[in-house]
This record gives structure tokens, C-alpha cells and sequence, in this order.
């Protein structure tokens, strides 16, 4: 039986309830076999500092516990000053079906966690997890103005008025009066209404008349239409203050976050979401393919008996899958960029969507290295870029070529003819005097046959090529069977 050293000789592992806390601490020597105490504890200040206690008494230097919903919280702000914490994914060690108990998973977090087979998750501090909870609200705010703006479009439906399909924002200036004039409830006929129209708007008067005549509204719908308005007021004011609020949060990274808005696509709150997520400091990652991993930009690992089946990416951080996106919608519209180039070249080959977030995870890469070297982001010249793909085009159908059974030596010699072109000097009227050349001895094209006459050449050509080939064919055609 093979005996797994142990790395903590005194540790404790923590099973996370919303109402009480299941630990169970283990020590005893790295080479012999652990003593384990367990403990059922509630979850209030007053119990949690003596979990403190406790465990600093049996001089534990280590606790284990489960990512639970947000009950691990409280427990990581009593015990963080005194012990190492650290948080785990409770899908990565689930216990089997029918085998499990608080004590039980406890015990079994204890275990792992003293001999070192636990993956810690990233733990950011304080100021940067402040500065997530405000992204994360505006996140979740920008979500309930648009389910609100949507409820009023529905009742807008509801009662017959049709103008959002011509005004493509309801809630634009023009938007905005036809609906106060709708509201009002007196008696508007559909010209004056339509006649609120604004700037290009105007062209389109005939159409929004039509949308309005004969509306249905009452004064049920219009009641329902101003508890939307009041919300919608209300959101905008509270995310004006969230992003000022946001911003000044954002003032101890200043540097990082400067650093951010230099990537295309990349500016303001989206470089602030990004900063949120990921963190300052990237010694934390040890390379940015480690970063794309863990958030979730990366093909996933599905091989079994040698077949290699889904390769979807996992479900990780969406806050900031949700920033890499959009970002990556702002890096493409960029004229004569990379991102451009890689969007132009992947969208052929994978669709709109999966392009968009290869390109995402291009640029996450590209946050990661500029907030490991300090250095703001510098665009590559556009032709270095194309030499690089030409050469990488050469060496790819050269390896097709060796693949294909083709000769070395020739194709290396014609590789490093391509790759290291021979410089050679033109000499402008040389090369005028060729191209008069060659226009003035080009000769002139004969006359196209007309189609009768094509179609009976082409009649033709088939008939004497059948002879033909009977003629030549294998054996005595006198002894061919007839079928």
C-alpha cells in the first residue's frame, strides 16, 4: 500500500453551513498516523472567535473549507489574521452518494488538506474585492434597466401603440416626448404626437402616424408605464453613483488601471470590471495561460480511449467573460489592428461567436502581460505582422510537404528562398522600357466564336474522342459481348 507523505502535521478542515460549522482538526506527527478532534459550532461572532481559539490553542497553523455561496465569508474575516485560509471548490473532492455527512466531508477536507492534494482558490484583498462588489452591482443594475425599459415596451404593445417599430430607441429624445404626450391622457391625435419628431426622424412621420392611430391606451396601461418610468429614474440616478463611486475606488491602482485602458477595446468601467476580476498582481499566475484557464478561455480537456469529444470552454468567472467580450466587440472595430486581423481570419473558421471570444482571450493575454511588465500596450507594425504570418504560412505547407513524401533538400532550399529573400535592385526605366515592351509585342486576341458555333465544335470534339477511344481499346471488339 503506498503511504502518502504528509506536509502539515497540524491542520483543520471546516464543512461551511449557513447555521453551524462541522470541523475537524487533525495532529500528530508528518510520519505517523493523526489524532482528530472534531467540533459542531454555530455561525455568530461570538462562536467563531472561539473556533479562533480553539484552534490556535491545538496550534493549528492551517484551515480548509468549502467555497459555499457567500457563508464562507464571515469565517474567513474572524480567522484570516491569525491562520492561513485556505478556499476550495467543493466539486473538486465530492464524496460518493449515500457517504455523506457534515463530519464526514469535514474530516475528509482535513485529511487532504494535510498532505497537501488541495488546490486553493485566488483569494484578491480587501480593496480589490470592495472594487468587485461595486462592478458586480453595476453589472446587475444594467440588468434591471433593461428588463424595466423592456416591461415598458411590452405595455406599449399591449395598448396598440406601435412606435417601436419605427423608432429604434423608445427612449431616445423623440422616444421620450411621444410617451410623456401619451401619458398625459388628454385626447392627442396621432399627426401631433408623430410631429415630436426629431432630426432624421422627421422623414419617417407618415409611418409613426400609422403605429398610433387607434392606440388602445388607458389608464391601467399608463399607471403601469409610470411605475417603470420612476424605476428607470431611479436606476439611472443609482448607477451614476455607482460609477462615480467606482472610479474612486479604482484611485489606489491608478497604475493598473492606466495600464488597462491602453489595450484596444478596453476603457474606463471595462478596464475597472477587468482590473476587479483578475487583480494587480500577477505573480499570482504563473503565466497567462494559467489566467485564461481560470477564467474559463480556454478549450476544455474531454479525450477518452484516444477520441477526443467536447472541447466547450468550463463555466468560470461570467463578470469578467461578460468584460472580455465586450471589450473584444471594441478591439475589432479597430482599423488596421491585430484583433482585427485574428476576428478576419478565426470568424471563416468558427462562426461570429467563437471568434469573438478567442479574440477576448487574446486580449486577456495581453492584460496579463502588461500588468506583469508594467509597460503600457504598443500596437505591432502592421508589416511585421504580415512578414511573421507569411513566414509561418511557408513553414506550415513546408511540413505538409515533408508529410506528403516530398524531397528535404529541395524544400529546404526553397524554404530559406522564401524566408530569406535575396534583395534585388530595380532600376525604374529598365523596368519601363520592359513593360513598353511587352505591351507593344502582346498580340491581339482572335475573335470569339459565336455559341452555335462553340456548341458544334464542342459536338464535335466528343465524337472523334469516342472513335478514338474505341478504336484504341483493349482486345478484339468483334468478340465484346452485346448486352
Amino acid at each position: 500500500m503506498i503511504t502518502i507523505p504528509a506536509v502539515r502535521e497540524r491542520c483543520a478542515g471546516i464543512d461551511v453551513g449557513k447555521r453551524g460549522l462541522a470541523i475537524a482538526v487533525m495532529t500528530g506527527p508528518a510520519d505517523k498516523e493523526a489524532a482528530i478532534q472534531t467540533r459542531w459550532l454555530g455561525t455568530t461572532v461570538p462562536e467563531l472567535e472561539a473556533l479562533r481559539e480553539w484552534l490556535l490553542q491545538e496550534k493549528v497553523t492551517s484551515v480548509a473549507m468549502e467555497s459555499t455561496g457567500s457563508y464562507w465569508i464571515p469565517i474567513k474575516n474572524i480567522l484570516e489574521n491569525s491562520l492561513e485560509v485556505v478556499l476550495v471548490c467543493s466539486k473538486k473532492h465530492h464524496p460518493k452518494k449515500g457517504e455523506k455527512t457534515d463530519f464526514r466531508d469535514a474530516i475528509q477536507l482535513a485529511h487532504l488538506h494535510r498532505h497537501g492534494m488541495l488546490t486553493g482558490s485566488y483569494l484578491p484583498e480587501r480593496g480589490i474585492v470592495e472594487l468587485r462588489d461595486l462592478t458586480r452591482r453595476r453589472k446587475k443594475l444594467l440588468g434591471n434597466l433593461a428588463s424595466e425599459k423592456n416591461r415598458i415596451q411590452k405595455t406599449l404593445e399591449v395598448a396598440n401603440v406601435k412606435i417601436g417599430n419605427v423608432v429604434s430607441d423608445v427612449f431616445g429624445i423623440s422616444g421620450q416626448e411621444m410617451l410623456e404626450a401619451l401619458l398625459s391622457g388628454r385626447e392627442i391625435e396621432a399627426e401631433e404626437i408623430a410631429g415630436m419628431a426629431k432630426s432624421q426622424l422627421r422623414t419617417k412621420i407618415p409611418q409613426l402616424v400609422e403605429t398610433l392611430k387607434g392606440h388602445q391606451m388607458n389608464d391601467h396601461h399608463r399607471w403601469l408605464i409610470q411605475q417603470s418610468i420612476e424605476h428607470v429614474v431611479l436606476l439611472d440616478r443609482q448607477l451614476e453613483q455607482l460609477e462615480d463611486r467606482i472610479m474612486m475606488k479604482v484611485d489606489p491602482y491608478r497604475k493598473q488601471f492606466d495600464l488597462l485602458c491602453t489595450i484596444p477595446g478596453v476603457k474606463d468601467l471595462n478596464a475597472a470590471t477587468i482590473l476587479a476580476e483578475i487583480g494587480p498582481d500577477m505573480s499570482v499566475f504563473p503565466d497567462s495561460d494559467h489566467l485564461c484557464s481560470w477564467a474559463g478561455r480556454c478549450p476544455g480537456n474531454n479525450r477518452s480511449a484516444g477520441k477526443s469529444k467536447s472541447g466547450r470552454v468550463k463555466k468560470a468567472n461570467k463578470f469578467l467573460g461578460c468584460a472580455l467580450r465586450q471589450a473584444a466587440l471594441g478591439a475589432v472595430r479597430t482599423k488596421d489592428g491585430i484583433m482585427r486581423r485574428k476576428f478576419q481570419r478565426w470568424v471563416r473558421r468558427m462562426g461570429g461567436k467563437k471568434a469573438n471570444v478567442a479574440v477576448g482571450r487574446s486580449l486577456l493575454k495581453v492584460a496579463w502581460s502588461v500588468l506583469k511588465s508594467g509597460k503600457p500596450y504598443r500596437e505591432p507594425d502592421a508589416g511585421v505582422m504580415h512578414e511573421m504570418e507569411r513566414q509561418k504560412l511557408v513553414r506550415h505547407h513546408a511540413r505538409r510537404l515533408r508529410a506528403l513524401g516530398a524531397e528535404p533538400g529541395a524544400i529546404e532550399e526553397i524554404v530559406q528562398q522564401l524566408l530569406c529573400p535575396v534583395p534585388q535592385q530595380k532600376n525604374p526605366r529598365v523596368a519601363s522600357q520592359l513593360k513598353k515592351s511587352v505591351w507593344q509585342t502582346k498580340t491581339r486576341s482572335p475573335p470569339r466564336a459565336s455559341r452555335v458555333e462553340r456548341l458544334a465544335g464542342c459536338r464535335k470534339n466528343a465524337a472523334s474522342h469516342a472513335v478514338e477511344s474505341w478504336d484504341s481499346g483493349p482486345g478484339n471488339h468483334a468478340d465484346t459481348p452485346q448486352l
